[in-house]
């Protein structure tokens, strides 16, 4: 029999104080004392119904606590060489939680090796939220109904029946393994650059950022000085921690699923085949449309060899999609190829995935409704299945207000850096790429206003907790619906 919910929680081993001083252990206990003062038995059992209803709230506080506790830290003297001022590291934690790469700093001047590996852990959480929270919430709902359950999984973006234990020990092994197997291939090469400890805690950061889809730049001329082999290991993190993990671990247990051949291996999910396609798609149109954008362009390609033109081209369409990483100063590109940038980041990356935008799977539907606007047929099809309206008006909600964000956001920084300072593109490019967390910039986050940085960091959050989720979690309790007659007179376009 479990524990009555009204009988007072055991603690964990080592939980007392110690009296040995200021230390972070001893700070965590005693705000764990305090939290339990502050929440008595009746209150913690009451927040846990209420988040079990609006699971999508516990999300939103929980990187808004994830950036006050990460820019806290930074701000620590410990923490930091130079001058570091409250705006700033406002901007570095929640680019940081929100697996973006923004920075309006030099990460490697300003922060202290200690700095830089807090820097690199709240990338790590940041990019396994979702599974953490989603892990929680099965820990929380061991009383509750299947029903319930299946619909606080479907909240977090996971099939209803998923065994999010399973998943989340998956995961983690994959991301874990991952991203040390990164740091190993790519260690050579920082040992050559930084030599000793900085090369490999570089190494590390560099393989960390990359998965998690937050590219922090370390050194003033981006990721220009790897080598060949480095480029190419960053990218696989990239598109790695873009699949999605739903799609990694579908892909995993059919490779090493039943190999006895006794029966045929399920067909992929429909998740998995248009997230799949989607992104060889765009990585190809991508690389295709950058080189022929910038293959003679004096400040940019031009001067490159022919292998290593192939090579950066290939580059940038790809982290551009939810990294910040560049080998190439961003402010050179002509304007047809940031508009190219500025497309790919917005669709980002795959569902389930530390990349941000609005999906692959969002923009794969709404292209094949206007393909079925423009035939004679009722139903939208996408890969052999018939789309149903409630993913099609989720989709479309998405992109709707993903533009809107990103038009508010543009216009709050045309008013906040007087527009004639900067160019308006410039002023998109931003917008773009701190809502879909990319965190590729053209050289200007660093010339921003306090004002300008909160408009980013604004951005940031609601691209990273989800314009959609953000409203869903705070929107007061519907009544039951009540159909409307449907109207068959009205037309569009």
């Amino acid at each position: 029999m479990g524990r009555p919910l009204d009988s007072p929680r055991p603690r964990p081993a080592g939980w007392a104080g110690d009296g040995t001083g200021e230390t972070y252990p001893g700070a965590a206990r005693r705000a764990g004392r305090a939290g339990q003062a502050l929440l008595s038995a009746p209150a913690r059992v009451r927040a846990r119904r209420h988040f079990a209803r609006v699971p999508g709230r516990l999300l939103v506080l929980g990187v808004v606590l994830l950036i006050a506790v990460g820019t806290a830290g930074l701000l620590l003297p410990g923490a930091r060489r130079g001058g570091l001022d409250v705006v700033d590291a406002l901007l570095l934690a929640t680019s940081a939680v929100c697996t973006t790469g923004l920075s309006s700093v030099n990460v490697a001047q300003v922060l202290s090796p200690a700095g830089q590996l807090w820097l690199v852990f709240l990338v790590e959480v940041g990019a396994l939220a979702l599974l953490v929270l989603a892990f929680g919430f099965v820990g929380l709902g061991r009383r509750r109904q299947g029903a319930t359950r299946a619909g606080v999984s479907a909240d977090l973006g996971l099939g209803p029946g998923q065994d999010l234990r399973g998943l989340l020990r998956r995961v983690l092994a994959f991301a874990l393994g991952a991203q040390l197997l990164g740091a190993a291939l790519m260690l050579p090469d920082l040992l050559r650059l930084e030599g000793g400890v900085q090369g490999a805690r570089y190494a590390l950061m560099l393989s960390v950022m990359a998965f998690g889809n937050a590219g922090f730049g370390l050194w003033p001329d981006g990721a220009a000085r790897l080598s060949a082999l480095s480029l190419l290991v960053l990218m696989a993190l990239v598109v790695g921690g873009g699949l999605g993990f739903l799609t990694v671990d579908e892909l995993w247990r059919r490779l090493t699923g039943d190999r006895a051949g006794a029966r045929r291996p399920p067909p992929l999910s429909l998740l998995t085949r248009v997230s799949l396609k989607t992104t060889a798609l765009l990585l190809v149109f991508g690389w295709a449309a950058f080189a022929l954008l910038e293959w003679g362009r004096p400040g940019t390609l031009g001067p490159l060899p022919v292998g290593a033109r192939l090579l950066h081209a290939a580059f940038q369409p790809t982290v551009a999609r939810s990294a910040g990483f560049n080998t190439l100063d961003y402010a050179a590109l002509s304007p047809a190829s940031l508009l190219l940038i500025m497309g790919l980041m917005f669709v980002g990356g795959n569902p389930g995935s530390t990349a941000g935008g609005i999906k692959t799977t969002t923009a794969a539907v709404l292209l094949a409704a206007t393909r079925t606007g423009l035939g004679r047929h009722d139903d939208v099809e996408l890969a052999g299945r018939r789309i149903g309206p409630a993913v099609l008006t989720r989709a479309l909600a998405v992109v709707t207000l993903g533009l809107l964000a990103v038009t508010l956001g543009t216009f709050a920084l045309l008013v906040t850096e007087d527009g004639g300072r900067h160019r308006p593109i410039a002023l998109a490019f931003e917008a773009v790429s701190a809502f879909t967390t990319a965190g590729l910039s053209v050289n200007l986050t660093p010339e921003l206003t306090a004002g300008g940085k909160l408009v980013l960091v604004a951005l940031m959050f609601l691209g990273r907790v989800g314009f959609l989720s953000l409203l869903l979690a705070f929107r007061p309790a519907q009544p039951p619906t009540v159909r409307l007659p449907e109207d068959r007179d009205l037309t569009v376009g």
